[in-house]
């Protein structure tokens, strides 16, 4: 593929204020990624096309991880992603998760990202080591930072699991945005009869067919707020072991349990006829931020992030700015591919009634195929195309 056309001009929208040498480094490295490299220094090292020795290749890959410029550029960077995909959008739909980056628990991913169809794509991220992983002041100072990201016309709606309490919409509401979040045990919420009540009570009412009410959540201090109500309908997936058996661990079969508890969202949007459709709708977006961090963890499916063996949080942030501008280009040229009607060359299989793989990877075997050529015009189509499903997504 014409890679270097794609991945420069790809670079030239996002990073508008970098010195030349510092974005042909972070080329480099973001090429070497896309052609099989694993998400660590020495990976990406070995990966750069160049005629130094292995060992000056993984040091210059060492070195942008290090470059202090490139870490203040971060934020620029996330700000040209969202002016390049949401524009002025007025109403678009933010999903907020955290995510661990190691099997150790010694960093972790705190990111946005903007709901489209299939992926979302991350407009801002912090890493984070044990001690500011899931802190009021760390959440605060998140969404400061993103709000001086977005267009302060915008309303965005702020999409959460039940991770996040009411202190974090209180946080959210203070800004000026609305936001919708799971609420489960132990919460308590004000009855018909206006007597606190544990919500063990209202699961017992959830149905198929969503429904909502005006409510309070929190008695130590009460929450106004929409409650959706929602069972949806049981998707029959068991988690296996090797030898085809049901897993009979207490940590599986407590996550089993939760994943049989029914819907109850917290929004502060106001309640109409529509609201209880809407709301559910929005919130089973939520899980493209899941696949958006697989694709970037995973070495099956993704980057190989889980290989990164960085222990310092600047030079983490730095390497996952790089695997994030990889995903993202990635998904770009899938999406272009699927456009042009291409896809099905790298299928396995003949079925033509659905698209078989993601965006993602079809991006990733496109950039390495030497006998595909992605036209820039085409390149531009899938832009505007992300762009225009991010404006249906918005909430109307």
């Amino acid at each position: 593929m014409n890679e270097a056309t794609i991945l420069n001009k790809f670079l030239a929208v996002v990073t508008p204020k970098m010195h030349k040498v510092r974005r042909a480094s972070l080329a480099s490295s973001v090429n070497s990624l896309l052609r099989g490299a694993n998400a660590s220094v020495t990976s990406i090292g070995r990966g750069i096309c160049s005629g130094a020795y292995e060992k000056h290749r993984i040091k210059r890959a060492d070195r942008l991880l290090s470059n202090k410029h490139v870490q203040s550029d971060a934020l620029t960077i996330y700000g040209a992603l969202y002016n390049q995909f949401v524009g002025n959008s007025l109403r678009p739909i933010i999903l907020i998760d955290w995510s661990d980056l190691d099997t150790h628990k010694g960093c972790f991913l705190l990111r946005a990202s903007v709901a489209c169809n299939g992926r979302g794509v991350a407009i801002y991220q912090e890493i984070h080591d044990v001690s500011t992983k899931e802190t009021p002041r760390t959440h605060k100072a998140f969404l400061v930072k993103l709000s001086t990201i977005i267009n302060q016309q915008a309303t965005p709606i702020i999409v959460t699991d039940a991770g996040y309490k009411t202190v974090w919409f209180r946080e959210v509401k203070a800004l000026g945005w609305d936001f919708a979040g799971r609420v489960r045990k132990p919460m308590m919420y004000v009855n018909k009869k206006q007597e606190w009540e544990h919500i063990d009570e209202l699961y017992k009412q959830a149905k198929r067919r969503p429904n909502s009410f005006n409510g309070q959540i929190c008695r130590s201090r009460p929450l106004a707020c929409t409650l959706v109500l929602f069972k949806g309908k049981n998707k029959g997936r068991h988690s296996l072991t090797q030898h085809n058996i049901q897993r009979q661990s207490k940590c599986s079969k407590v996550h089993a349990k939760g994943a049989t508890d029914p819907w109850l969202i917290a929004t502060s949007l106001p309640r109409t006829k529509h609201t209880a459709k809407k709301l559910v709708t929005i919130y089973k977006m939520r899980m493209q931020i899941e696949e958006e961090f697989r694709d970037i963890k995973s070495s099956l499916f993704g980057l190989g992030f889980e290989h990164h063996k960085s222990r310092c949080i600047k030079r983490i942030a730095v390497l996952i700015l790089i695997a994030t501008l990889a995903s993202i280009l990635a998904n770009i040229i899938g999406l272009a591919m699927t456009l042009a009607g291409v896809h099905k060359r790298y299928q396995a299989n003949t079925l033509k009634t659905r698209r078989v793989l993601s965006f993602h990877y079809l991006g990733l075997r496109g950039y390495v195929d030497k006998y595909f050529t992605l036209l820039t015009g085409q390149y531009e189509i899938a832009v505007t195309h992300i762009r225009h499903m991010i404006n249906e997504n918005s909430y109307d």
